[in-house]
Order: structure tokens, then C-alpha cells, then sequence
């Protein structure tokens, strides 16, 4: 007797023999699948909204990394002429360089530390960026090419191997056009001069309780600036009267990175006199 081999399920043989309603469909036995909902319009800008907001953190983050590099390696640059300077009026007998340029070769091995990363004009361009001083209206004197050590500088003692230069040397051998109160200057009167004067006798940015000017210190007043990085953030810092005296009242400013005849490197704002130190108080 031949074997039938049945392929059909029990339970739907078991379905086959019971008793249906007239309505009910075809195929019962099969497997079927809810439909698959798309996604709404709303949806659909909900996550391109997410996306975007990733994306926007993601690019502030990138740029926030890339100032603080930007940072990071210009300190590196100014703690070395830092230490180069120390070490130069060291074997001079406290005198300090022309020019920021006369360090190289002896003292500074590396053409590369006098260009800051900030500056879009590769040092090649003026210390204190154009874009700055229409933003803060403070051009000055210092704004000419006998203040610059890069190759637009007309100063006859720079070193003409240093052709591209970011930095502004406060101690040069330019002619100074300022003066502290009560000091003779002439002909030969040079912003070295006038910035030791500073630290001797002082001037009206650094007053004692009597009114009387007090020298600044060595710890403080730069020798060395940087101005490339304005566009990083600004500081709270003292306001200047018209006549240069430091006022109780603060301001916001934008950034300069310096580093002090003493060596020691800070943030301040572009009035470097009137950068807050710990311990000073905000009105």
C-alpha cells in the first residue's frame, strides 16, 4: 500500500474541517506582516533639525580647539624670547637688543618662532592689525614702519635675515614719542628708554593713594606683545582717561598675549596698564 505524503499543517487541515464563517478570507494559514509605517514630514525635520545642531557644536568645537593651539604655540614662542631676552641682557650687562631680530642666531636658532600662527599676514603685515585698531580706534604712533622688525621696518639696526615678524618689540631702538612725567628726553631718547623709565620712576597708569606715579613692575610691563589674536575673546580690564591714567571703572577688551621684561607670560587687554591682576578689585 503506497504512503500519501500530506504537506498541508495539521492546523490548517484542522481549520479546513471546521466550520468558517462566510466572510471570512482565504489564505487564513499565511503569515502575514503589519505595513511599515514612513516617516512624516515632521519627523523628518526633527532629525535634520538634530543633525544640524550636532554639526553646529561639532564646528564650534573644532574652532574652539583650534584658537587654543593657536594660543598654546604662541606663548611657546614668547616664554623662548622670554628667556632669550633674560639671557641676552645677562651678557650685556642688563641692556637690552635693538630689535627682537638681533636675538637671531645666537640667541634664538629659529626663524619660525617670530611668525605667530594668528597672523593671517604671516608677519609679513603690520604688528598691530588694521582690523584691530578700526575696531578699538586706538592707532597710535606705534603704527609706523620705524616701530615694525619685519621687512617693511625702517629701523637701520634690525636684522635684515629676519624678514617676517608678528610681534611687537616694546623695548626697540625706535624713537620713542612718549615720555614718563618729569623726565628729560632728546634726540636720543628711545622706547627702551622709555619703558625702563616706566619701571623706575613710573607713570600716571600706576598711581599711589596720594596721586603720585609708582614704578611698574618688572612682572608686568611687557617686552614683548602679541596682537593676533583679538578675534579669540575679549578680557575685563581697566578704562584709560585721555591723559593715560588708569580709572576704577572696567571695561570689556579685546586679548593680546604678552610676555614681561621679567620673563613671565599673561593675557591682557591691548592697554596692557590696564590689565586686572589678582587681588585688584572690579568696580
Amino acid at each position: 500500500m503506497d504512503c500519501v505524503i500530506i504537506s498541508k499543517p495539521i492546523a490548517c487541515v484542522l481549520a479546513d474541517r471546521s466550520v468558517r464563517p462566510e466572510n471570512s478570507s482565504q489564505g487564513s494559514c499565511q503569515t502575514r506582516h503589519p505595513g511599515r509605517a514612513a516617516f512624516t514630514l515632521i519627523e523628518l525635520l526633527v532629525v535634520i533639525c538634530i543633525i544640524g545642531i550636532l554639526g553646529s557644536a561639532l564646528v564650534v568645537s573644532v574652532q574652539s580647539g583650534y584658537k587654543q593651539a593657536r594660543q598654546t604655540n604662541c606663548k611657546s614662542n614668547l616664554r623662548q624670547f622670554g628667556v632669550a631676552l633674560t639671557i641676552f641682557r645677562g651678557e650685556h650687562e642688563n641692556l637690552t637688543p635693538d630689535w627682537l631680530s638681533n636675538l637671531y642666531p645666537d640667541y634664538v636658532d629659529d626663524r619660525g618662532m617670530y611668525v605667530c600662527r594668528a597672523d593671517k599676514y604671516n608677519g609679513r603685515g603690520d604688528a598691530r592689525p588694521s582690523e584691530l585698531l578700526t575696531l578699538i580706534k586706538g592707532r597710535n604712533e606705534m603704527d609706523a614702519p620705524a616701530f615694525y622688525d619685519n621687512e617693511k621696518g625702517t629701523g637701520t639696526t634690525r636684522n635684515r635675515n629676519i624678514e617676517a615678524c608678528s610681534y611687537m618689540y616694546e623695548f626697540s631702538a625706535a624713537r620713542s614719542p612718549w615720555s614718563v612725567p618729569g623726565k628729560s628726553t632728546g634726540a636720543n631718547y628711545l622706547m627702551r628708554n622709555y619703558k625702563m623709565d616706566q619701571m623706575t620712576y613710573g607713570d600716571k597708569a600706576n598711581l599711589d593713594a596720594n596721586g603720585n606715579p609708582m614704578p611698574h613692575s618688572a612682572s608686568r610691563i611687557p617686552i614683548v606683545r602679541c596682537y593676533h589674536h583679538f578675534r579669540d575673546q575679549k578680557v575685563i580690564c581697566f578704562q584709560n582717561s585721555a591723559a593715560g591714567e588708569k580709572l576704577s571703572s572696567t571695561k570689556k577688551d579685546f586679548i593680546t598675549i604678552n610676555v614681561a621684561y621679567a620673563g613671565n607670560v599673561f593675557v591682557g587687554p591691548t592697554w596692557w596698564e590696564g590689565t586686572i591682576h589678582p587681588g585688584e578689585s572690579q568696580q
